[in-house]
């Protein structure tokens, strides 16, 4: 580790050990400081009397004054510490985690013999991104003591199944080097379907559903034929199928909502004992299939390999067409499960549904260390990725935070993420 930012982070354990110091000496004396404030109150109190029985004419001897007593520069200090101890906990834990998180790294990375050349990889930030994690959860928890309850953890898990699911597929498409812009209307359309063919032609439930998740596929397909077949940019080619698909939700019901799914359908995100049972094992299921098809299936390496050298991939006998249209297929995939889940919970269906819903994606998978340049990624870093935005969004809301600074947060997140994603990769390239 280089000297200058040893010393960066040798100041910010300092200083967070400095600042949880005097947030504990302040509480120390929150209850001298109390007892003066106290005597004082009871002075003016008996002052006031005083004045009140001079007024009516009343013998004022009879009450008692207490002594004058006066506040000290560190009883004036102790208040105001007291009046931001929160700011000041949450400021203290996180500069002790940096600053023991960059020592602790620091060492054992000194420690490590370099037999060869290191590969990038983005389990080598999967202990950062868990140290941010817990960080962020004692700050919400300072700043919040709604924050760690269980009915809130449960909302939160609720919540953010919708883009825990939306993130899966979105891994498979940025680690290919691509990026999918149309989730979020993709997600909408198929929630109008799901409701046009149960409410107006009385499909079951199950069928439904089966053809819903098939059409987001067939959505995720149109994008993959048009990236890998006409060698659109991904980001062109999935700006216009969500404008495409988003206007399509608008005009199939003409920007109606729909109100009022069969019992079977909502069942799905409804709770069990007050646990969002069904939402939970099929979150689980969608990681764990994504997990699985990513690290041990023939597919999951290609895409490593077309998302890290697609010339490389192209020689090596891979047919990057297939590549390409099997990740946007599990994309909309995923947009069918998300719709079907979103839908459920809301009991209804609404052409804006899903609004922005790529950012969130786009930020979970970015957070979790899924590099934008492709070929470096991994489930485990998604979901924490999404936890952390999930966690944040919940903090924000517990603490009052409007809508429109949420979304300035996240866009700030999305930049910092990859700043960092190229500052490392520019580390690694200059270390070669």
């Amino acid at each position: 580790m280089k000297k200058n930012i040893k010393l960066i982070f040798i100041l910010c354990l300092v200083v967070g050990i400095a600042l949880g110091a005097v947030n504990l000496f302040a509480g120390s004396r929150r209850g001298h400081v109390a007892e003066v404030e106290a005597q004082q109150a009871a002075r003016k109190k008996a002052l006031a009397q005083i004045q009140a029985a001079d007024v009516l004419g009343i013998n004022p001897d009879e009450v008692e004054v207490p002594d004058e007593v006066e506040l000290t520069a560190m009883d004036n200090f102790v208040i105001g510490v007291n009046g931001v101890s929160r700011m000041l906990w949450v400021g203290a834990i996180d500069l002790i985690i940096i600053g023991a998180g960059g020592l602790l790294y620091g060492m054992r990375k000194g420690r490590k013999k370099t037999g060869g050349e290191k590969k990038l990889s983005s389990s080598n930030n999967v202990l950062g991104i868990v140290i941010a994690l817990v960080a962020l959860c004692l700050d919400l928890a300072i700043a919040s003591p709604v924050f760690l309850t269980s009915s809130n953890f449960l909302n939160v898990f609720q919540q953010i199944s919708i883009n825990f699911v939306v993130a899966v597929g979105m891994t498979f498409v940025i680690i290919s080097g691509g990026i999918d812009l149309s989730v979020g209307s993709n997600i909408a359309l198929s929630g109008l379907l799901m409701g046009i063919l149960m409410k107006n032609y009385h499909v079951p439930v199950f069928v439904t559903i089966v053809v819903c998740i098939a059409f987001s596929g067939i959505v995720g397909l149109v994008n993959g034929m048009l990236i890998s077949f006409l060698d659109l940019p991904p980001f062109i080619a999935t700006l216009g199928t969500m404008s495409i698909v988003r206007g399509a939700a608008y005009t199939v019901t003409a920007g109606q909502p729909i109100y009022t799914f069969p019992k079977g359908f909502t069942a799905v995100s409804g709770r069990v004992a007050g646990i969002p049972l069904w939402s939970t094992l099929i979150m689980l299921a969608v990681i764990l299939l994504g997990w699985y098809i990513l690290k041990y299936t023939r597919v999951g390496r290609f895409t490593y390999a077309v998302g890290g050298n697609e010339s490389c991939a192209r020689l090596s006998g891979i047919n990057l067409k297939k590549v390409k249209c099997f990740v946007y297929v599990v994309s909309g995939l995923c947009c069918g499960v998300a719709a079907l889940l979103l839908s459920s919970r809301l009991d209804s269906a609404v052409p804006t549904n899903a609004d922005g819903q790529e950012m969130d994606a786009i930020a979970a998978v970015v957070i979790g260390g899924t590099s934008m340049s492709g070929g470096e990624g991994s489930m485990i870093g998604t979901l924490i990725g999404i936890l952390i935005i999930g966690i944040i969004a919940n903090g924000l809301n517990l603490l009052g935070v409007a809508q429109g600074p949420q979304k300035m947060v996240k866009g700030l997140i999305i930049v910092v993420a990859v700043i960092i994603d190229v500052i490392r990769r520019k580390a690694s390239q200059s270390s070669k």
